[in-house]
């Protein structure tokens, strides 16, 4: 049996290295915004965290986002309130579907009659 390749990825916040799929990705896009890539597949440039709004805010108190970024000017206030928001639901999201696996209900025959 084959070995397979982990991609490895370095927290911005705290310097953890992980698994990219135990990592939340943040990424500007063409347009200038900043939106959570669960998926890992969005184009623009990235930036990956540890699944805990701990490092989400140390990032934030350092300015750690800005720089990674590389954004033009820093967040407002009221994007980063917005974009905690999203990072919270999206540590949920990851916690529910563990690797992206699709989701298997049995039914049987008698129960759809």
């Amino acid at each position: 049996m084959a070995i397979r390749h982990v991609p490895i990825r370095t927290c911005i916040a705290t310097g953890e290295k992980r698994p990219k799929n135990e990592m939340i990705r943040l990424v500007r896009l063409d347009s200038g915004d900043v939106v959570i890539d669960l998926k890992g597949k969005e184009k623009g440039r990235g930036a990956n965290l540890t699944q805990t709004i701990e490092a989400f805010d140390l990032a934030v108190k350092k300015k750690i986002i800005t720089k990674a970024l590389k954004l033009e000017k820093p967040l407002s206030a009221d994007e980063l309130s917005s974009l905690r928001e999203r990072f919270l639901q999206a540590i949920e999201e990851k916690a529910f579907r563990q690797g992206q696996k699709h989701v298997k209900i049995k039914v049987s025959k008698e129960q759809l009659d």
